[in-house]
């Protein structure tokens, strides 16, 4: 089913868009590099359709450290799936949440996070996000074509 536009394109001033596109910065995609971060969110939640559960990391970047040119003020995500996957040896619900234990595990510097059940999950991360908001800088190396994009390389207390 198709929707209908109609009442937005009477509200457009055609130049006005145009003028505005024009002056409009290009932004690409943030390259692999070093970046010094404040962790944004970071939480478990389901995927738009519902049906999946999914760990999500949004950190913006304070400083580059080593990249092509400078990224401040940008974000970078860590989105990965933990129910749902496709279930084998190398790949499935127990191996994805596993890595993200090891993920987070390596940014508090503790072993204590463990998986007993998606909502008792979600709660320790959301302690633990809020544990870190605003008290730690995270110094990663991100690479977007990596699985694991974002590598923890040093966590700085503020």
């Amino acid at each position: 089913m198709a929707v209908d536009f109609s009442k937005f394109d009477k509200m457009v001033n055609q130049d006005e868009i145009q003028k505005q596109m024009d002056t409009a910065q290009d932004f690409d995609d943030v390259p692999a590099g070093t970046y010094l971060c404040e962790i944004k969110n970071m939480e478990v939640k389901l995927t738009k359709a519902g049906d999946k559960v999914l760990f999500s990391v949004q950190m913006q970047i304070i400083n580059t450290i080593d990249a092509p040119k400078k990224q401040d003020k940008r974000y970078i995500f860590f989105n990965r799936i933990i129910s749902g996957n496709k279930s084998t040896e190398k790949w499935n619900d127990g191996v994805a949440i596993k890595g993200i234990i090891s993920w987070v595990n390596e940014l508090t510097g503790d072993e204590d996070l463990e998986f007993k059940n998606y909502t008792q999950f979600a709660e320790d991360i959301l302690d633990i996000f809020q544990d870190l908001e605003s008290n730690v800088e995270v110094e990663v190396i991100y690479d977007p074509e990596a699985f694991n994009p974002i590598k923890i390389k040093d966590v700085y207390d503020k």
